[in-house]
């Protein structure tokens, strides 16, 4: 199998820069120890050593220029694989470099950014290797949010890999051959647009029940809505997304032991015991990561909509069943009053179990007297 990954410059590429003289190899961020970045396991490494066939390179572009030079090479290099991987996102420096003018940097601590997009030409390669027609997957390099939805929409498949570790090339290559199951899940949202942030999933409950998007096709069609007139408010990837190689389906409801419980407790160590039956309904042995959250019904303040209360990381063999249980705190449905006294008010919560924020697949209601 070939594999065609660009941008060097999160591989192999060497640059020299005023006053240093240090290879620029991994991408780790910035505050690492000075040259760090000439040391580690970069995505090249680590398919290389993966791979049993060819694997071919080619820069493509730099991270923070607009030559398109590099294209035509990526291009050629991606037609003639099995899949073309692209390593795009953002660039930081070292605890050195950070602070000095003129070193190209998109992103650390001081180095601020008016949009989340990919910076230069690297958003028109990765169009120009998904039009080169083969299977490709673009991997997300970056120590923030990249907001590119066409991206996501015309890609095979896309890996967000935050800044990784001296392992991290090894880390990627297990993920894309298979030999690792990805199971990580955003601690973040992704908005669709710098113009749509923040996008988090336990905002404030208001009357505005309904959203409205509109948006851009790719063909520069319109389609108007009125939150927000060609966009979402909506995430694009929310809290808590995250895709694996299996599939899971949840069955039996939300259990709950007990389903009525005091209030009063919230002092001690209460707890609920939260149950549902997960299912593996792939040929393949898998990890889901079931996520508990709370909607507290009618409380005497303003609180989030939903808040995440517990999650478990659970292995589940191909076509089996799982029964998961997950503990709720009773003195973790309390809030601050408008004595700005912590308490856990009586009334009804309801308990949502699901694989993110959006993907809520079963609720039920704790009461509280």
């Amino acid at each position: 199998m070939g594999f065609q990954a660009s941008l060097g410059h999160l591989t192999q590429h060497i640059n020299t820069w005023p006053n240093t003289n240090l290879q620029y190899l991994s991408n780790y961020g910035d505050y690492v120890a000075p040259g760090a970045q000439a040391h580690g396991v970069t995505p090249l490494d680590g398919l290389r050593a993966a791979s049993r066939g060819t694997v071919t390179y080619a820069q493509g572009c730099e991270r923070w220029s607009n030559s398109e030079a590099g294209f035509g090479e990526a291009v050629a290099a991606a037609r003639a694989a099995d899949v073309a991987v692209v390593v795009v996102g953002t660039w930081s420096r070292d605890q050195d470099e950070l602070w000095q003018r003129g070193l190209p940097t998109t992103t650390g601590e001081h180095i601020d950014a008016s949009d989340l997009k990919l910076v230069g030409a690297m958003g028109r390669l990765v169009a120009a290797v998904v039009a080169a027609g083969r299977p490709t997957v673009v991997v997300f390099s970056s120590g923030k949010p990249v907001t590119e939805p066409w991206v996501g929409r015309n890609a095979s498949a896309l890996l967000q890999q935050f800044y990784p570790s001296e392992e991290g090339g090894h880390a990627l290559a297990a993920v894309l051959f298979g030999d690792a199951e990805p199971s990580g899940r955003l601690a973040v949202g992704v908005p669709h647009d710098i113009g749509t942030a923040p996008a988090y999933y336990d905002y404030l409950n208001s009357g505005r029940a309904t959203v409205d998007p509109g948006a851009v096709g790719d063909d520069g069609s319109l389609r108007f809505g009125t939150s927000y007139v060609l966009a979402s408010p909506a995430p694009l990837y929310e809290f808590g997304f995250g895709r694996s190689y299996s599939t899971f389906a949840y069955s039996g409801g939300v259990r709950l032991s007990p389903a009525t419980a005091p209030a009063a407790g919230a002092g001690g160590n209460a707890t609920v015991t939260v149950r549902v039956d997960v299912t593996n309904t792939s040929g393949r042995d898998g990890v889901e990561v079931v996520q508990l959250y709370v909607r507290d019904v009618v409380a005497s303040v303003v609180v989030p909509n939903l808040q995440l209360r517990g999650f478990a990381k659970v292995a589940i063999a191909a076509g089996q069943t799982q029964t998961v249980a997950l503990s709720l705190k009773i003195a973790d449905l309390g809030l601050w009053d408008m004595d700005m006294q912590y308490v856990v008010e009586p009334g009804e919560f309801l308990v949502f179990v699901g694989s993110s924020s959006r993907d809520l697949r079963a609720n039920a209601t704790l009461t509280l007297v």
